[in-house]
């Protein structure tokens, strides 16, 4: 059975642009287990950079949990 090396579980980004609450990513459950190819697309301003600067371990989420290889 393929195990997850990257597993998001309702996770939000959330940046402040002066009194603004800029919602990047909200709610994302995703599961990548080893052998899986995946893309990521839409328009720009969508979240694509953050949502792999989460799961690059550039940045932390708002909210929810990230597992890299099992790991928390």
């Amino acid at each position: 059975m393929d195990q997850a090396i990257v597993k998001l579980d309702l996770v939000s980004k959330h940046y402040q642009q002066g009194k603004v609450t800029v919602k990047a990513v909200e709610n994302l459950s995703l599961s990548v287990n080893t052998g899986d190819f995946v893309a990521l697309s839409g328009p720009s301003g969508s979240g694509k950079t953050t949502i792999l600067n989460l799961i690059g371990a550039l940045d932390e989420p708002t909210s929810g949990t990230i597992w890299l290889e099992g790991l928390d």
